[in-house]
């Protein structure tokens, strides 16, 4: 079997207590021709000594340490840097399964005219538990299905190196959203071209410092704009879920829950309908909750 090299990014920030064991799941892969990438975003924790460590260790790895404004610059420097026919993005803090990149390789051969794979995920937690399986869906759902949500795990995908070529960089306007943008763009215009692996690929580790677990107002607001780019209007299932995490994160009848339940509806007008908006306040109000 021909061996083509395959290249995975790596953009970091202060993730010493992860990126090791997210390293040592690429280095340890079955298949060896593979490069690394990493792009760390001026870390002041151990990270960058870690990363000189492991390059000294193993020429496959190369890092760089430079400011940037978040993870989706830092994924279009590490871009710019790929000499591989395939692609992975790994985040630091998640991991590969052992033999993903064999599997991602001769997927990419048996069928050359995928653009862009990704298989099945979950997620674990900082103590490297297991949380729960990523609710995945198979290609043939079709760009409406992520209406409901993003359904691929994003350490699970791998892409020919052409296809930043065209369908352009990560937007790296977005907080937190920049991969479901990616992917619905690869939808819109590559559909066909996309294909799944029936297996688990990758994990995807949940903690406090992730900016999916951080910023989850911004995830939710974020998920409104693009249902609206890419669809034309915005389901309120992005704010559902916001207001029932902000429930369980505060007393329902909280002052506190109150002031942020309407913080976030009024951010949140620029993306739904008053009709829903509408709708959206009249359930809390059910719950005897005064928005005066």
């Amino acid at each position: 079997m021909t061996t083509p090299l395959v290249s995975i990014i790596m953009p970091t920030f202060n993730q010493a207590r992860f990126i090791e064991e997210s390293l040592a799941s690429i280095l340890t892969q079955d298949y060896r021709n593979v490069e690394v990438i990493v792009q760390d975003g001026g870390s002041t924790d151990e990270t960058t000594g870690i990363l000189e460590r492991v390059a000294i260790a193993d020429d496959r790895v190369r890092w760089i340490s430079t400011s940037d404004a978040g993870p989706a610059q830092a994924i279009n420097k590490a871009l710019h840097r790929v000499r591989g026919e395939y692609v992975g993005w790994l985040n630091s803090d998640d991991i590969y399964i052992q033999g993903t990149i064999s599997k991602i390789v001769t997927a990419f051969l048996n069928h050359p005219s995928w653009i862009l794979l990704y298989g099945e995920g979950s997620h674990f937690d900082e103590g490297g538990r297991h949380i729960g399986s990523y609710p995945t869906k198979h290609p043939s759902a079709g760009l409406k299905a992520f209406r409901a949500g993003c359904f691929i795990c994003q350490p699970t995908v791998f892409f020919k190196s052409a296809m930043p070529v065209l369908i352009g960089p990560v937007d790296d306007s977005l907080k937190t959203s920049f991969d479901f943008e990616y992917w619905l763009r690869a939808f819109s215009q590559f559909q066909s071209r996309i294909g799944f692996i029936k297996t688990e690929l990758a994990k995807s580790r949940l903690h406090s410092g992730c900016i999916t677990q951080r910023l989850r107002s911004i995830v939710a607001l974020e998920g409104l704009a693009l249902e609206k780019k890419y669809f034309g209007e915005a389901s309120p299932h992005w704010a559902v879920t916001r207001l029932e995490e902000l429930a369980e994160q505060y007393s329902f009848a909280a002052p506190e829950f109150l002031r942020r339940a309407i913080e976030f509806l009024d951010l949140a007008r620029e993306h739904l309908s008053e009709g829903q908006i509408s709708s959206l306040r009249q359930n809390l109000e059910q719950s005897n909750i005064r928005w005066e």
